[in-house]
């Protein structure tokens, strides 16, 4: 909030790096990849929430982490891949939040997914 990315990186990656198996790595991970994205580093973005999905696919945060992933990949010009993680969303995490869920049909939209 304070927009101190960096400071936020560092901390959030010693975390990961020393606590991977902490109930909050999922959303360490998340936020992570939040750090990249606001910053417009897609590529950093999308291994983080690529990351975050795949490694912490039981943690709360897995649904947001593959909808950010979905749209850093259409930001990034991978429209096809960028779909296929909203319709992965959609079906892997039917009971996700109703925002992550108004979201993802929004950015599907956005993108012209079919």
């Amino acid at each position: 909030r304070m927009g101190a990315y960096g400071e936020a990186q560092k901390d959030l990656t010693f975390f990961l790096e020393n606590f991977k198996a902490h109930k909050l790595a999922g959303n360490a991970q998340y936020w992570l990849g939040e750090t990249h994205y606001v910053r417009r580093d897609y590529k950093a973005a999308a291994t983080a929430f690529l990351d975050g999905y795949t490694t912490f696919a039981g943690s709360s945060k897995a649904p947001d982490s593959l909808l950010k992933l979905g749209m850093t990949l259409v930001i990034m010009g991978e429209k096809k891949t960028g779909c296929d993680a909203f319709a992965e969303l959609s079906s892997k995490f039917p009971d996700a939040t109703q925002s992550v869920i108004q979201r993802a049909e929004i950015e599907r939209q956005r993108a012209g997914c079919l």
